[in-house]
């Protein structure tokens, strides 16, 4: 049987917060899985060896790929610590980005601190803006900097502290269409969830998603923005609100739980 649906989420804020509605909600997702209609993909800025803990120790549900550093890794079955990224995705994403120039970006923002290196790679450049004097027009000079070079960098900004720079062809949602190209998915069957800015990029790509109750601003103003009939605000937060928003698009049945 074709798959029917494809399901992209986010991970932290968005599955997690609430064991037990993640719990709920992972089973009903692992019957559409085991019947052949659900292509799961986990969107996450986690790491791999994050996301393979979290299977085992926050009941993630288990996936058909992980998006990992905001969409510049994608890893698919079997899971574990010796995976490698997706060589396509990956050799597609260097041919354009320097990390070195994309580290130049950022000198000299007062206040501005890197994130850890597991965090920075070279796909990817992170830092935190949340020590800055003006966080938002840190970020903002940040992308008046990398704008003359969009053909090859984006900057994403989240959460009003977290600003990554990412190849162009990157970010989570060009992540989700290369999967969804490359398996032979409808794209006008996926469904993306988040809850803060660096989930955007799925949101516009495609055409349904799922806002949780406890998004950041910067995702509920997007939202609006897109206007109620590509995207679902969920009345409850976490996993409670990906389970209510799939049961709206009819991706779940409505049970007394959901909307």
């Amino acid at each position: 049987m074709p798959m029917r649906w494809t399901v992209a989420s986010d991970v932290d804020g968005t599955l997690t917060g609430d064991r037990a509605a993640l719990d709920r909600l992972a089973a009903r997702l692992q019957k559409l899985r085991r019947a052949g209609t659900l292509f799961l993909i986990l969107s996450t800025g986690r790491r791999l060896e994050q996301v393979v803990s979290g299977m085992a120790e926050e009941g993630l549900p288990e996936p058909d790929a992980v998006l990992c550093q905001v969409g510049t890794e994608i890893y698919v079955p079997p899971l574990s610590l010796a995976s490698r990224p997706l060589g396509a995705w990956r050799e597609r994403l260097l041919a354009e980005y320097s990390r070195d120039e994309a580290v130049s970006f950022l000198e000299g923002i007062e206040g501005l601190v890197m994130q850890p290196d597991v965090f920075n790679t070279e796909l990817k450049t992170s830092c935190f803006l949340d020590g800055c004097p003006d966080p938002d027009g840190a970020a903002a000079e940040i992308r008046r900097r990398v704008e003359p070079h969009s053909g090859a960098y984006q900057v994403v900004w989240s959460s009003g502290r977290d600003l990554d720079i990412l190849p162009a062809s990157s970010g989570k949602g060009k992540a989700i269409r290369f999967l969804v190209e490359s398996r032979g998915l409808d794209a006008n069957r996926v469904v993306v969830a988040g809850d803060t800015g660096n989930d955007a990029a799925m949101f516009e790509q495609f055409g349904m998603g799922v806002v949780v109750a406890n998004a950041k601003s910067e995702l509920v103003a997007l939202a609006q923005s897109l206007g109620e009939g590509r995207v679902y605000r969920a009345r409850q937060p976490y996993a409670a609100g990906v389970e209510e928003g799939l049961e709206h698009f009819r991706v779940l049945p409505a049970t007394s739980s959901g909307a």
